[in-house]
């Protein structure tokens, strides 16, 4: 399942390209039916690999799903501040009626020579407004909204790698829990037979009462190991089957876990030193980290401009509705309202703050602020994921090894156990030295599920510390 999208998004300067287990029945409604009715998804009876867990939880995430909305909100705030430098057009209308019983003038022709308005008056005024002088405000506006805009985008692909890492954690987790199950199931059926062998020696007089009751009490602790490792199984499903959007999650067949996809795959951990480099032009909360600081710059120069002197050119037209034509009695002269019903008016605007009561320096010292806060999160940011790549690669490199010696060790308890199970039958050793020997085995065969899904997670962690997208095709 691979979904793909392309999408170009330009602000000054800066360009940017964003591109099988047994079945087990359980009573609990809650765990039979996880209703999810936002799930766009539909998996019935298709084997779930971890790249497509990384994938389906990646689609399916609400934090990613809120970071696109985040984008759309930023891009929008960079429109609205490159939009304000353009000239700005404003109409309005107004209707009036104008009361004759307390102003007798009004509605008379006597009147309307003096200036004052009919019983009712009917205007409509367009205006435009462009600034000249004080620009450099609405022009920082542009700068810390684009970079704003950009440092959306970075934390929206964060929070998809965040996603995939969720889902792959979750997946791992459910493997293990499905291996550990696979193992307790097979440990006691190991302890039902070592029961019935017992109890055939007990019945033969090869045993003692004390020996059989030593296979019975191994045998109701496999029974207590089952139960949880079921408990444990079930928990990680439902939290699988909510990371990647799944309904039901009995509907869901894990890929076989007997190998870890990084065995599989025989990938190879490359050198510390080649690491640091790319990792910090790659992360994508480094790249959002800096663009936010570049957006407090901007903002705080921004706020020290604005309060320059601004020159706006001004125009406005107006036209009365309901003028009439007007007679001036002592020269005979009519203006016809064609004439007069209309006025234009332009000019220049001078503002300029002189004095606030210390509002401008506040302002100013609180940008200038947020500025250096911003600076000291992306040294922060930096420092942590140094350590972050550092730890993930030991991480990485201490999971490989015990992986390696997890199956050594399988291999050697499956030979004691043979060994001390040939020599419990000719009566050698104690029934206690071979019900240690079944659960070294047991033990071992549950490191070796832990160890392998310890190293897909470390894989999966060391990947996402170095920025590059969390996948198994690499």
């Amino acid at each position: 399942m691979t979904i793909f999208s392309i999408r170009f998004v330009s602000y000054p300067m800066i360009y940017l390209l964003s591109f099988g287990i047994n079945d087990v029945a359980f009573s609990e409604e809650i765990l039979s039916q996880q209703q999810n009715y936002n799930n766009p998804h539909a998996l019935i009876s298709t084997s779930l690999s971890l790249e497509n867990a990384m994938e389906m939880s990646e689609q399916y995430s609400f934090s990613a799903k809120i970071a696109q909305q985040n984008e759309n909100i930023s891009e929008s705030q960079y429109d609205v501040a490159y939009r304000s430098m353009l000239p700005t057009l404003t109409a309005s209308g107004t209707y009036l009626k104008n009361s004759d019983s307390v102003n007798k003038l009004v509605g008379t022709t006597f009147g309307a020579q003096y200036g004052f308005p009919d019983t009712t008056t009917a205007t409509a005024t367009l205006n435009v407004t462009q600034p000249l002088v004080g620009l450099a405000p609405l022009f920082l506006a542009v700068q810390a909204t684009a970079a704003q805009a950009r440092a959306a985008i970075q934390n929206k692909n964060q929070s998809r790698v965040e996603a995939r890492y969720y889902g792959a954690s979750a997946f791992i987790n459910a493997q293990k829990a499905d291996q550990l199950l696979k193992t307790a199931e097979s440990s006691l059926q190991v302890s039902e037979k070592e029961l019935r062998d017992s109890e055939a020696q007990y019945n033969a007089g090869k045993l003692t009462n004390a020996d059989l009751l030593k296979f019975k009490l191994n045998l109701e602790n496999s029974r207590s190991t089952l139960i949880q490792a079921q408990t444990t199984y079930k928990i990680a499903m439902l939290t699988l089957a909510e990371a990647i959007g799944i309904k039901d999650f009995r509907t869901i067949t894990l890929q076989s876990g007997e190998k870890s996809v990084f065995e599989s795959k025989s990938a190879k951990i490359p050198d510390l030193g080649n690491v640091f480099s790319p990792a910090f032009t790659q992360r994508f909360d480094l790249k959002a980290a800096e663009e936010t600081a570049i957006a407090a710059k901007y903002s705080k120069y921004q706020t020290i401009s604005s309060y320059l002197p601004t020159l706006n050119l001004i125009a406005n037209y107006s036209r009365n509705f309901q003028t009439a034509d007007v007679t001036v009695n002592e020269t005979g002269t009519t203006y016809k309202k064609e004439d007069i019903q209309d006025t234009f008016s332009y000019g220049i605007q001078l503002n300029w703050v002189l004095f606030d009561w210390g509002v401008r320096q506040a302002k100013i010292s609180g940008a200038v602020a947020q500025e250096q806060t911003a600076k000291y999160n992306l040294e922060n940011l930096n420092s942590q994921a140094r350590i972050d790549i550092t730890n993930s690669y030991l991480q990485l490199k201490d999971s490989v090894q015990v992986l390696e010696s997890a199956v050594v060790s399988v291999q050697y308890a499956q030979d004691v156990y043979a060994q001390m199970k040939a020599r419990f039958d000719n009566g050698q050793v104690t029934a206690t030295d071979l019900i240690s020997s079944s659960n070294d085995q047991t033990s071992a065969r549950a490191k070796l599920a832990n160890a392998r899904g310890t190293l897909d997670l470390a894989w999966i962690a060391f990947q996402k510390s170095t920025g590059v997208k969390l996948t198994t095709q690499n």
